[in-house]
């Protein structure tokens, strides 16, 4: 279990970490992108004031001159058209990356679209519309783009290199935050294990001076009780020790091997039909045949024995119970459903913690341990249980 929960802490971790530098990394980028387009344009909008005759621009009086410069770094081209589509201007004397015959079959065919601003390849475009001219100012971003890709690497890297730094030192920092709960842990399975076979000398002890009074003096109400009681403690330090193995998750502990499940489970109806009858309940089954699984044996008889007993216990006076088990898609399906009082109090959240009983079942005999373990056993196959209460029905599904 302190396993899982070291897993669990190191992934919440890492993803956490990584949900940050992805978001970080990502808004970066993003906004420098839009940076680079929105100088763009500015400087497309710029080139357009100037048009495809610098010197008439020149001679404009309260020239931004701050504009101008800008422009002069930038490598651009300009192509102007009448409204029949005929080049009437052109400036390729500040452009050297794209042939002056290039760039005029590209200006034709950004004129014929109806967009005012766009890209295509490195270039950005911009239309400035008049009364009977249209000029197209390009700009070559590609050293622009270069240095945003050059920053995109760069930072990828760095956060990677990062990530992967953070990475160990959270893996280390879980021992060190996990190693007293291990330690306690472990001195909990220890005394568990030990206080079940301390209990088991004394059990024996008492059930045996039981045996000899009522060979003495006959059996009684009272003997009767000691006899449940002395079983009960009995199956408790054993649902115990059995809990405290599952929760190592360790399949050295429980071997699997290929049986038929189908088999295994007629044993458990033949062993339950006969009590369910004589308490007035409704059984009723179904059963494919050849459903083998790669499991443990002896696991999956407990699982049916716990999911039957529950249903012994817990089924409603005169109700009654079902069960199946067959393929659904390629894995093994087991639905267990037994009627209940109404009003029952049963938390299906809560079914499979740990002691929990529900409000109207501590009458009842039982641990509440039952349940957890039909759980660790399903999760030491590979397997999940769903649990739903509908129409005064309980229905355990098993999908392993």
């Amino acid at each position: 279990m302190i396993k899982k929960l070291r897993l669990r802490f190191i992934l919440v971790a890492l993803l956490s970490v990584l949900f940050v530098l992805f978001g970080t990394i990502f808004s970066i980028n993003a906004y420098n992108y839009s940076k680079v387009e929105q100088e763009s344009q500015a400087a497309l909008s710029d080139i357009n004031d100037i048009g495809v005759n610098e010197y008439e621009w020149y001679m404009v009086p309260g020239r931004d001159w701050n504009a101008n410069e800008r422009v002069l770094r930038e490598h651009y081209f300009l192509v102007s058209f009448d409204q029949t589509g005929e080049v009437t201007g052109k400036n390729f004397s500040h452009i050297f990356s794209i042939r002056e015959e290039d760039g005029i079959e590209l200006a034709k065919t950004v004129f014929a679209k109806k967009s005012k601003a766009g890209e295509s390849g490195y270039f950005r475009y911009q239309k400035r519309m008049k009364e009977d001219e249209t000029t197209i100012a390009f700009l070559d971003i590609q050293d622009k783009l270069g240095s945003y890709h050059n920053f995109l690497l760069t930072s990828i890297t760095v956060s990677a290199v990062s990530y992967a730094v953070l990475a160990l030192l959270i893996v280390a920092a879980s021992m060190v935050v996990f190693r007293t709960s291990e330690e306690s842990y472990r001195k909990q399975k220890a005394f568990i294990t030990n206080a079940s076979h301390e209990l088991k000398t004394p059990l024996t002890i008492i059930n045996t001076d039981l045996e000899i009074i009522e060979m003495d003096n006959g059996k009684n109400e009272w003997t009767e009780s000691i006899h449940d009681q002395v079983n009960r403690l009995t199956k408790m330090t054993n649902q115990l020790v059995a809990l405290s193995k599952l929760d190592e998750n360790d399949l050295k502990n429980y071997p699997f091997a290929y049986f038929s499940l189908s088999a295994l489970a007629k044993e458990c109806i033949d062993a339950f039909a006969p009590t369910y009858q004589k308490r007035g309940f409704t059984f009723s089954y179904e059963i494919k045949e050849n459903v083998d699984l790669n499991g443990n044996k002896y696991l999956m008889n407990e699982l049916l024995y716990v999911f039957f007993d529950n249903a012994l216990k817990y089924t409603k006076e005169k109700g009654s119970i079902d069960f199946s088990i067959k393929y659904n898609k390629n894995k093994i399906e087991m639905i267990f459903s037994n009627d209940i009082e109404e009003n029952s109090g049963i938390n299906p959240d809560l079914l499979f913690e740990r002691f929990y009983r529900s409000a109207n079942s501590s009458k009842k005999e039982g641990s509440g341990i039952g349940l957890s373990i039909a759980k660790e056993i399903v999760d030491l196959h590979k397997g999940k249980i769903n649990t739903v209460i509908k129409e005064n029905r309980i229905i355990f599904t098993v999908i392993i």
